[in-house]
């Protein structure tokens, strides 16, 4: 029996799209739909419509969502996908495939992307640039709730999800999870996404990442020295880009232009990633790189400040 769960707040029509590409899977009829809905809009009235099951709860984040969703539902194996996600036939297929494997207790998959702004494929080339990464390695330990599943063995013995955090706690568990159990990564495994498409969502976005890195990581200091997905250049990356700034204010662009050549070096990998896929998007990536490590830089400054004045004690 498997159960897919979907937290759902405030979704609108996306979750209708979502609804009938679950119905329509590639893979028999032994699985569940279970929605954990918090939506103050119509969102109960068009889920009502559907034979899937629905409960209902206050607003308490995806983790709490999740976690109602772990215990009301029936599946040996727990799926998750976001509420603005869209599933081909064969997402459902192929992400239980790893699970033949008796020792293999979760998987993740990956994401395709529906917008087709320069932002968003940026996004999405930076996705995949990781996810290539993580083909080879026989075990990962980065897994995101947009697209996942886990054996329900390992909730038994893990726990669920954490409910102070309201962001990052899909990485948490994974973080937790990996330690007593083989999760791997399954690239056919993809749904459909639209991703942040507006420069303003791309820097809140990449702010909101960084904001909960010390977090994370104050939680799992294992982590601090790379993990699956998270590039391991990153850390100085954002640095590096911190000095830029100085030197710029500072009027020394000979600093600047030094600093600069390392920022890029650090991103050869990806500059021939993008190379390969979409040379047009070669130019503007230049740009986008020095706003993701400056917007993820100042969310580290603010996530280590929330951490010192012991803000953390409350939901996050």
């Amino acid at each position: 029996m498997i159960s897919i769960i979907i937290p759902s707040y405030n979704p609108g029509k996306n979750i209708i799209n979502l609804i009938e590409s679950l119905l329509s899977q590639d893979c028999g009829d032994k699985y569940e739909i279970v929605v954990v809905d918090s939506s103050t809009d119509n969102t109960r009235d068009i889920i009502s419509k559907y034979p899937i099951k629905v409960f209902f709860q206050k607003p308490s984040g995806a983790a709490a969502a999740r976690n109602v969703g772990i215990k009301k539902s029936k599946g040996d194996i727990i799926v998750f996908i976001d509420s603005d996600c869209i599933a081909p036939k064969t997402w459902l297929k192929n992400l239980l495939e790893p699970f033949k494997d008796s020792g293999v207790f979760g998987v993740a998959g990956t994401y395709r992307n529906k917008n087709n702004s320069s932002i968003s494929k940026f996004i999405q080339y930076e996705i995949e640039y990781r996810h290539e990464k993580m083909v080879d390695k026989k075990e990962i330990d980065f897994v995101g709730t947009y697209n996942c599943a886990y054996r329900r063995d390992v909730f038994d013995s893990v726990g669920y999800f954490d409910e102070k955090l309201t962001q990052a706690e899909d990485a948490d568990f994974s973080f937790r999870a990996s330690k007593e159990f083989k999760i791997v990564f399954n690239k056919t495994a993809y749904v459909y996404h639209d991703h942040v498409s507006d420069m303003f969502g791309f820097i809140k976005q990449k702010f909101q990442r960084g904001f909960w890195k010390p977090i994370l990581y104050s939680r799992n200091k294992s982590k601090l020295v790379g993990d699956s997905y998270t590039p391991k250049t990153l850390g100085l990356q954002v640095l590096l880009t911190g000095l830029l700034l100085v030197s710029f204010f500072m009027i020394n662009y000979l600093y600047s232009i030094v600093i600069l050549f390392f920022i890029y070096f650090l991103n050869m990998d990806l500059f021939r990633f993008l190379l390969k896929n979409d040379k047009q998007l070669l130019v503007m990536s230049l740009m986008l790189i020095l706003i993701r490590n400056t917007s993820a830089g100042f969310g580290v400054v603010f996530g280590l400040f929330y951490l010192i004045v012991g803000m953390n004690k409350k939901h996050i």
